[in-house]
């Protein structure tokens, strides 16, 4: 049994059946067919959601069923308790773990929550029960906590500073014992690399090769950029602060007042979405820029994706999103601001280029740069699409497969221990 304890939620429709965001639906079936029934089912042991209708983490639910997809689910506790009730459970969720951990071969885990810690608690539990355990971090959680954290107050600052002490010394003694770590991008290598035993770098990536932007498709809007004609931008994803979808819109607009032709859609939606559209107003963009909303993840998507030229990331957070990679998958260039993830895949793949974040002025004078010299986003487009193949799903999905069987194989070799002959000399004076 391949067992995950994570605190991704799911929601239980039967014996049989349960519901789970339709992201998390999707890498799961990657993984169980990665895996090619190595180890038999895979277990995701996780907090439960009540019965109700509606989405799941602001995604529609998809439902596994046990018998149909070998992906079953074990509750432990329920998602929105607070930290008191967690730990008045904690025995009971413990025992479980425990459990769960004996009967497998793989237990994959990270850190969820240090408070309620139902990941960590699997990792600890892969431990006393000697089975192979993967240990993943997929982004910089402590330059995240930071990044939000710009501006609050001394006790805000206290409390962050404390938190990301401790997840620290979690994260260290986890990937100093973890059979293999999956550390996504160099900013984890650096703050955790040292430490471990078996460390690899990975992307996590959701896109098939049959989603890649056709060639000829490809060839027609790289004709179409040559030509003159607009370049469409794309902003993708959900519409809060941190985000910065409001220095997308801004550059957009400096850049066009610079006489730069370039046009803005921002697919996505959340709580920022009225200020942002009041934004647009203000700075009489309204021509320039379009909401179309959220847009479930699948082919249609990456299919619209596929139609524009440039995408926009201008967090202000420390992130490690996909949509960069269904950026690339779409033929599309990047511009975003600097964090440690978007400098590495820009580095990388040679498609793009960051500006320091909030630095709006240079993103417009980029965006201008490209409308005078179209070539060059003809080439970052040619080159998304060219690196897209390297980085589908299946293929880093198969080779976290290899890496987990390797780590397994190692894990299950028994220890010899070889007895030196004793020394002659040695030999006489002991008799």
């Amino acid at each position: 049994m391949y067992t995950l304890t994570i605190g991704v939620p799911f929601r239980r429709r039967d014996e049989e059946r349960c519901e789970v965001a339709s992201d998390w639906a999707k890498s799961l079936i990657l993984l169980r067919d990665s895996l090619g029934g190595r180890f038999g089912k895979i277990t995701v042991a996780a907090p439960a959601l009540p019965l109700e209708d509606g989405l799941i983490g602001q995604q529609t639910p998809a439902i596994l069923d046990c018998r149909r997809d070998e992906i079953q689910f074990e509750q432990l506790g329920v998602k929105g308790w607070r930290a008191r009730q967690f730990w008045r459970s904690y025995p009971a969720i413990r025992a479980a773990i425990d459990k769960l951990a004996q009967a497998s071969q793989v237990v994959h885990c990270g850190i969820n929550d240090l408070w309620q810690p139902l990941a960590i608690m699997g990792f600890n539990a892969a431990v006393r029960a000697n089975v192979t355990s993967v240990f993943v971090l997929d982004g910089d959680a402590v330059q995240r906590i930071a990044d939000l954290g710009a501006g609050r107050g001394a006790m805000g600052r206290f409390k962050d500073a404390t938190y990301s002490k401790l997840y620290m010394r979690v994260a260290r003694k986890a990937v100093a014992k973890a059979d293999l770590s999956l550390l996504k991008g160099h900013a984890l290598h650096e703050r955790y690399g040292r430490y471990a035993r078996n460390a690899k770098d990975f992307f996590d990536t959701s896109f098939h090769a049959s989603d890649i932007v056709h060639p000829h498709r490809l060839q027609k809007k790289c004709a179409a950029i040559a030509r003159g004609e607009a370049i469409r931008c794309l902003s993708l994803g959900r519409l809060v602060d941190y985000k910065g979808v409001d220095h997308t819109i801004r550059a957009i607009a400096e850049a066009a007042g610079r006489g730069a032709n370039v046009l803005l859609d921002i697919i996505g939606e959340g709580p920022a979405e009225e200020d942002l559209r009041q934004l647009v107003r203000s700075l009489n963009a309204a021509d320039r820029v379009r909401f179309l909303g959220r847009r479930p993840y699948g082919p249609e998507l990456l299919s619209e994706v596929g139609g524009y030229h440039l995408m926009f990331f201008t967090s202000t957070a420390e992130e490690t999103p996909r949509s960069l990679f269904d950026g690339m998958a779409g033929g599309c260039g990047l511009l975003a601001f600097e964090l440690s993830f978007t400098r590495q895949v820009v580095e990388q793949f040679g498609h793009g280029a960051v500006v320091a974040k909030g630095n709006v002025t240079e993103l417009a004078r980029l965006l201008l740069t490209l409308h005078q010299d179209r070539e060059k986003l003809v080439s970052w487009m040619n080159s998304a699409a060219q690196r897209a193949a390297e980085n589908t799903a299946e293929v880093w999905y198969q080779r976290r497969a290899q890496w987990t069987f390797d780590a397994h194989e190692r894990h299950e070799q028994p220890t010899r221990t070889i007895t030196a002959p004793m020394p002659v000399a040695a030999a006489h004076e002991s008799a």
